[in-house]
């Protein structure tokens, strides 16, 4: 791939070490495509890690956007909103039941920072159950409860005490540690992201909820990345019929822009009192009209996408290339989608981002999947055209 000198050169300087790069320098983009500086046209399953999930530049959240430009772009929480009170009132319409107090802010990790803070202040405990393999971000909070050691290892010391961690689908392991502490809150992803796409056992959520309704314990879901229609659903807990306590919400709920909300019963959430918890910029008037489009879009039909559309996409994958033998296989839900392989995934990936085609990855050998829920069919047959080219190409030179 051809080196753009100034805009490489100077993020490779500049910019903190701290992220994977891939040799791709996004120029520009719309819908599902991606173009470089050169034109070199990339489809995007990455989608910014999962933020993108109507696609590049949606015409109805610019639109927003650029309206609200007009009228005011920034103003503390402290001081009333219309537009905060626009997103507010479509985010209460899609909530779970009994989810009716929300606190805003900028990212996913922050919404789970205050998920933590609503836990051992309602509950006034300070153990918490976490899930093995499980990822919800690296602030300091956040890093304590998700569970890979390559991103706590330099911490450990500064890291919260009390956090145990229990493999994900283990009822009888968060049982026992229900009966033994008293538990604040048990955290978990409905579905796994960055651990896999790991999908749950179909009575772990149900029977996870009833245990921690009978011992007082709060069950916090995480969905920042498999919520907002991504499965098919708004949310993707409901796919196994539960409700939880607290929700953290984050990635595409912006549109782009930096958002993160924490949703919770209002008994629990009014327990935080005035600067317990407050953002500089969370919702600003900007994300929230963002927000307010995102939430109408997703009522109007394209979550129903989401949901048919990936049905397609793990089917062609299992008709095309579980039967390769570098894959062991394909799974997952909706727009929540993995390639499991039997080789690391390192050079199958480069290879197809030099044929045009941008995913995640997820521990050494695993190919994961966000795509935007406008992907049409013939852009899902051409990556699975790119996946199987790649992966011949590395079975090839082995």
């Amino acid at each position: 791939m051809m080196k753009n000198t100034f805009t490489e050169e100077v993020e490779d300087r500049y910019l903190a070490g701290t992220y994977q790069k891939i040799p791709v320098v996004a120029a520009r983009a719309r819908g599902t495509k991606i173009w470089d500086m050169n034109g070199k046209e990339y489809l995007d399953f990455m989608s910014g890690y999962g933020v993108a999930i109507f696609g590049h530049s949606n015409d109805a959240i610019r639109e927003a956007i650029k309206r609200q430009l007009d009228e005011i772009y920034i103003t503390h929480t402290s001081v009333y909103s219309p537009a905060r009170a626009r997103f507010l009132g479509e985010l209460m319409k899609v909530t779970p039941t009994g989810l009716n107090m929300a606190y805003l802010s900028n990212s996913g990790a922050e919404a789970i920072e205050a998920a933590l803070k609503i836990a051992v202040k309602s509950t006034k405990r300070k153990k918490i159950i976490s899930m093995e393999k499980a990822y919800h971000g690296k602030t300091m909070g956040a890093l304590s409860i998700t569970h890979s050691a390559k991103y706590r290892k330099s911490f450990e010391n500064m890291l919260i005490p009390g956090v145990e961690f229990v493999k994900f689908g283990d009822y009888e392991g968060v049982l026992a540690l229900l009966k033994k502490e008293d538990v604040a809150a048990v955290f978990m992803e409905p579905i796994q992201g960055e651990g896999g796409i790991n999908l749950p056992d179909p009575q772990f959520l149900a029977s996870v909820r009833e245990a921690t309704s009978s011992y007082g314990t709060l069950l916090v879901m995480d969905e920042i990345q498999s919520g907002l229609g991504r499965t098919g659903k708004m949310w993707a807990h409901e796919n196994w019929g539960v409700a939880p306590d607290v929700m953290t919400i984050g990635k595409g709920i912006g549109g782009g822009i930096p958002m993160g909300v924490t949703v919770g019963k209002k008994e629990f959430v009014e327990t935080l009192e005035i600067g317990e918890q407050s953002s500089t910029t969370g919702g600003n008037p900007l994300s929230c009209a963002a927000g307010e489009v995102v939430i109408r879009e997703l009522r109007n039909g394209i979550m129903r996408q989401a949901g048919e559309m990936g049905k397609y996409v793990l089917q062609r994958m299992k008709e095309e290339t579980d039967s390769h033998r570098l894959v062991s296989q394909s799974r997952g839900i909706g727009m929540m989608l993995a390639m499991e392989l039997r080789v690391r995934f390192v050079p199958v990936l480069m290879d197809m981002i030099s044929r045009g085609l941008i995913t995640l990855y997820s521990g050494i050998n695993t190919i994961r999947m966000l795509p935007p829920y406008t992907v049409s069919r013939e852009e899902v047959d051409r990556a699975i055209d790119i996946m199987k080219a790649a992966l011949d190409h590395h079975l090839k030179n082995q």
